[in-house]
């Protein structure tokens, strides 16, 4: 089901074991790492793999992961995808992350209007929700600005001694590729 997307800037590769080297580095850099708590810091490429056959799994599989590429120089800059998929219900959730010296260049939006239409059309996804931690400012920016609304409030599992409060967002592409206010789901 998942294949290749391309948009002007960016080839968003499906994940394979190619690319465990790159995310071990994606997932054991700080600031990638900084508002994620749902999981610890990638410690070696062995685990990168674990995590990769992961996103592989036979299909049907309820995840996927892209690897962001630049087409200019095919340097790969972060990662975006889906998981938590309901076929039922018609949701899933999303996930994205970019090395620090690709942020605010408009690299994230671009991938997640290309996975979203991708969510829309072939999957036949109705709501993309994004858990976004509170102080994760400049995540919380892009989900407003590709149409997410703010929807609830969560806190993730302890981790660090600490539990960590999360914004709920959500995309509802229902009827369309355009985005209209979803119901509250906390």
């Amino acid at each position: 089901m998942f294949i290749d997307l391309e948009t002007e800037r960016l080839s968003l590769k499906c994940i394979g074991y190619d690319d465990a080297e790159f995310f071990y580095k994606q997932f054991s850099t700080d600031e990638v790492n900084q508002y994620l708590f749902d999981v610890e810091p990638c410690s070696s490429v062995e685990e990168a793999q674990k995590w990769i056959r992961f996103y592989l799994e036979s299909e049907p599989r309820n995840q996927h992961r892209w690897i962001i590429v630049l087409k200019e120089n095919g340097e790969k800059i972060g990662t975006c995808g889906f998981h938590c998929w309901n076929r039922e219900t018609g949701e899933i959730e999303m996930g994205y992350d970019l090395q620090p010296s690709y942020w605010r260049k408009g690299y994230t939006s671009e991938a997640l209007a290309a996975i979203m239409k991708f969510a829309a059309e072939k999957m036949k996804v109705k709501k993309i929700f994004a858990h976004i931690s509170v102080d994760n400012i400049a995540s919380i920016r892009t989900c407003e600005k590709m149409g997410f609304v703010k929807t609830g409030k969560q806190y993730y599992e302890e981790m660090h001694g600490k539990k960590y409060l999360h914004d709920i967002y959500c995309a509802d592409l229902e009827g369309h590729f355009g985005f209209i206010a979803c119901q509250n789901r906390e």
